[in-house]
């Protein structure tokens, strides 16, 4: 048998109610259905109602358990049909234990099912003294087929509607991991453009330290400390190229660290200039009064105003954009605006450049907007970066 966490029915239906409601909901219409009959509907002496009666309980309980062993509850309902022979009360039953079976059941005992459902019917009709004709026959096998039919569609269409969810969560679950890589690759990449700039800042320390500690300073003491931090500077340095050399090994395509400085702010015309050249109308606009920045600081700017540039020329369709550093008394507002149609959902397709520049604002305690631009058609990346 093949069993399904999740019943055919309630997976077309979007069934958000307790399970046994399905059991409950159609064996109580049968039942209606068949006491009704009983009352209304002549029956003729034999069998007599209370057999009518009992073979419709039995049919109507069956039932209840049709999902749990859909072949079994079958057999009972066309036992009854052919113990009761009396249509109004065991058409129903057969007709959705036979249902009940093509929902849950594979081919082959599906096939055995449905001839025996069918021929049941016909024999139940002979062996009770009716008359069979041509069209009670057709009447009869064409009920089985329907209901066969009916539950071969729904268990296709909830085979289809799962196999949907099953890819969706497969997508989801890729594109978590796909994210998460991109994090750990971002984070990598940033932390090897720092590992430059600390370890020229320290590489300076140690220099002056140890100059200071050739001439002297203002006594042994002092030379001596003064030779101790140099040697920390040493040791500091040392253990930083460690660092590095083990996150380069991790460098996806192998390719040899880069020896030229590493660009800042006072980099942006040239970036402007060559993002011009590649067909997109870009201006650079400076609010405030320009002051130096932490290296850090200096370096991930530049980043974010490149990653958005590149942005907009892959995937925006823009034609002009704008980047405006605002200088602040403690923090340093970066926005590029431009006029094209945005990016996906708020993703770049096929990169994850905003997920690079979320590293690089968080690093600093920032905050990155992204979003459509409120007045005017386009898109806007703005970083708020506290510069102290």
């Amino acid at each position: 048998m093949n069993r399904r966490a999740e019943r055919p029915l309630t997976t077309v239906l979007g069934w958000s109610l307790p399970g046994w409601l399905l059991d409950v909901i159609p064996v109580s219409f049968i039942l209606v259905v068949g006491a009704a009959s009983l009352v209304v509907a002549a029956h003729g002496p034999h069998p007599t109602r209370a057999t009518l009666v009992l073979g419709l309980l039995v049919a109507a309980g069956s039932l209840l358990l049709r999902h749990r062993a859909p072949l079994v509850v079958l057999g009972i309902a066309l036992a009854v049909s052919l113990v009761v022979g009396y249509g109004p009360v065991v058409t129903l039953p057969v007709l959705l234990a036979t249902f009940t079976v093509a929902e849950h059941m594979d081919r082959r005992p599906l096939v055995v099912a449905g001839l025996t459902a069918a021929g049941t019917v016909v024999a139940t009709g002979a062996l009770h003294g009716e008359e069979l004709t041509a069209a009670k026959v057709v009447t009869s096998l064409i009920a089985v087929g329907l209901a066969v039919a009916v539950g071969l569609y729904l268990r296709a269409r909830a085979d289809y509607i799962a196999g949907l969810r099953e890819r969706a969560e497969r997508l989801e679950r890729e594109r978590e991991l796909l994210a998460q890589q991109a994090v750990g690759e971002e984070r990598v990449r940033i932390a090897r453009e720092l590992h430059d700039v600390v370890a020229h800042n320290v590489s300076l320390m140690v220099v002056q330290a140890q100059a200071l500690a050739a001439t002297g300073g203002d006594g042994a003491a002092d030379s001596d400390a003064l030779g101790r931090v140099a040697g920390l500077g040493r040791d500091a340095l040392s253990e930083m190229h460690r660092m590095l050399a083990v996150l380069r090994l991790g460098n996806a395509n192998g390719s040899e660290p880069e020896l030229e400085p590493q660009p800042g702010v006072h980099d942006l015309p040239a970036l402007i200039e060559r993002t011009r050249q590649a067909g997109l109308d870009a201006v650079l606009t400076i609010d405030g009064p320009a002051r130096d920045l932490p290296a850090a600081i200096d370096l991930s700017v530049y980043r974010i105003v490149q990653e958005a540039l590149t942005n907009v020329i892959r995937h925006a369709r823009a034609t002009h954009a704008t980047v405006i550093l605002a200088y602040g008394t403690d923090a340093l507002d970066v926005t590029v605006l431009d006029d094209g149609a945005g990016l996906v959902n708020g993703h770049d397709s096929g990169g994850h450049g905003l997920i690079g520049m979320r590293e690089r604002v968080a690093m600093f305690g920032g905050r990155l907007e992204t979003g459509r631009r409120q007045q005017g058609e386009g898109y806007r990346v703005r970083a708020l970066i506290p510069v102290r």
